[in-house]
């Protein structure tokens, strides 16, 4: 007999088990996912990486009656936050208003007219926190003329869970740019093909790379504006003088910094390819370090990345592939955190040599990417 008991405490146990299990990987638990946080469940969300797709880009604002570029920056965390702040501020009313019901054992006209008052006050707050607890709305802290102000958007999402997008490109049509061109995320929905920051549809000769003061356009001239011995065409600071090696900008960094740089200058690629070696990676990782560290010591920065070939293959192909190599390299940058927005490209193929083409060494030392790290200007 006890054998027998045994063996049916174990089916038993391990009905209970099964029963249990089946009961993790029901369908119906996943209703209550919500992976972007908002609000419609993952089994019927076609767009569930809403937060993803708007954090890092900026929504336009009116604060004040002035217009300002706001931007996201923990989407889901901000839901998250103010559904709490609601959910805490409604059990703090329940509490009182039980409290004070339970004051006059339940009969509510023994309520005098002041507490009548304060009972109709606390059923109107909790009926509008379990409205906003509806609302899909992100808050944005912005500091105006020194003050700090809450900033509202409102997320309208479908029922599928997806935001507008009518060019189709990924980025909702509230942060992005360029809502009607199809663009990229890094560039807030817009391109620029010629990698100068001036995005195409402001920039004049948008697939040569130019200057934000020429609105995109190369400087054909030969002048010295700013007297340091560095032309304007060539002069990436032509306003401000600053030594030829650094492309006529003033040195913002150490030495150790500016060793890491020259290092970075010298990247591997694949033969006759943009694509990056895996040996490069390490230094470019230092570069974005630098960046970060010269950023928190002086603000924005201006950051040109010129390619260079040496002179094997067509002028043509060259060009192509400096400019490529500079974008590559602008790429990984941004992969690593840096401001899409501060990373300034061009490429000269073979026509900048630094050396002679006519030995191995000389074209590798021709094969390059120079790097400017200068402030932006204000």
């Amino acid at each position: 007999m006890k054998i027998i008991h045994k063996t049916l405490g174990l089916v038993w146990l391990g009905c209970w088990l099964f029963a249990t299990n089946l009961t993790a990987q029901t369908p119906y638990a996943a209703y209550n996912v919500d992976s972007d946080g908002d609000g419609v469940p993952d089994v019927r969300d076609k767009c569930p990486d809403t937060d993803k797709n708007l954090n890092g880009h900026e929504f336009e604002a009116e604060v004040n009656g002035k217009k300002m570029f706001v931007k996201i920056t923990d989407l889901k965390g901000g839901f998250q936050n103010r559904r709490r702040r609601f959910l805490v501020e409604n059990s703090r009313l329940e509490k009182e208003k039980k409290t004070l019901i339970e004051s006059v054992r339940g009969k509510i006209e023994r309520l005098s007219d002041e507490q009548r008052n304060r009972l109709s006050i606390i059923d109107t707050s909790l009926a509008k926190n379990k409205a906003h607890l509806k609302d899909l709305i992100y808050e944005a802290k912005v500091k105006v003329e020194g003050k700090e102000q809450i900033v509202e958007l409102h997320i309208g999402v479908d029922e599928f869970g997806c935001l507008p997008d009518r060019d189709g490109d990924g980025v909702p049509d509230m942060v992005d740019k360029c809502p009607d061109l199809p663009g990229i995320k890094a560039l807030d929905g817009c391109r620029d093909r010629d990698g100068d920051t001036v995005l195409d549809h402001v920039d004049d000769c948008p697939d040569e790379p130019g200057l934000v003061r020429l609105k995109g356009c190369p400087d054909k001239g030969l002048g010295d504006r700013d007297k340091d011995g560095v032309i304007d065409k060539d002069d990436v600071c032509p306003d401000v003088p600053g030594p030829k090696d650094n492309k006529g900008c003033p040195k913002l960094v150490n030495k150790e910094q500016e060793e890491i740089i020259n290092k970075a200058s010298k990247v591997l690629f694949a033969t006759a390819l943009a694509d990056l070696r895996p040996e490069s990676l390490d230094i470019l990782d230092k570069l974005a370090q630098v960046i970060f560290d010269l950023t928190q010591k002086y603000g924005k920065l201006a950051i040109r990345l010129e390619g260079h070939t040496d002179s094997d293959g067509t002028n043509e192909m060259n060009l192509e592939l400096s400019r490529a190599r500079a974008r590559s390299v602008r790429d990984y940058l941004v992969s690593r955190g840096v401001d899409a927005f501060t990373i300034a490209t061009a490429g000269y193929g073979e026509e900048r040599p630094i050396d002679t083409n006519a030995t191995p060494q000389g074209k590798q030392n021709n094969r390059r990417t120079d790097i400017v790290i200068t402030t932006a200007p204000k």
